[in-house]
C-alpha cells in the first residue's frame, strides 16, 4: 500500500499536484562579518517550522503577518524551533534581534 501511494505522489508531483505553499524562508544578517541573526522557516503542507540558529541578542523575535494584518508573535532562543499550523496560505513573516514591533514591512512602528 505505501508502494501505491508512493507512485501515486509521485505522479501528482510530475503533474503540478503539490501543495505551492512548499517552501523555505531564511533570514541572515551579518554585522563587520559577525552573524548578528540567522533563522529559518520551513512550510511544508500548511505547517511552519521556525528554527532560531543565530541571534546577537540571544533570541529571534518572529512577527508573522497576513497582508498588513499581525497573526501571531512570538520569539524563540538560539537553536530552539517551533512548530505553528493553521497560518494563511502565503504568510510574510519579519525576524528581528528585538522585541520592537515592526510593520509589514519590517519597519520599527
Amino acid at each position: 500500500m505505501r508502494l501505491f501511494l508512493a507512485i501515486v505522489y509521485c505522479f501528482m508531483s510530475l503533474a503540478g499536484c503539490t501543495d505551492a505553499q512548499n517552501r523555505t524562508i531564511v533570514a541572515t544578517s551579518r554585522e563587520n562579518g559577525a552573524v548578528t541573526l540567522d533563522s529559518r522557516t520551513e512550510v511544508r503542507m500548511g505547517r511552519a517550522r521556525f528554527a532560531c540558529q543565530a541571534s546577537s541578542a540571544g533570541r529571534c523575535y518572529y512577527t508573522v503577518f497576513d497582508g498588513a494584518a499581525e497573526v501571531k508573535a512570538f520569539s524563540l532562543a538560539v537553536s530552539e524551533e517551533r512548530l505553528v499550523d493553521r497560518l494563511p496560505a502565503g504568510f510574510a513573516q519579519c525576524v528581528t534581534t528585538t522585541a520592537e514591533k515592526v510593520s509589514a514591512g519590517c519597519k520599527p512602528v
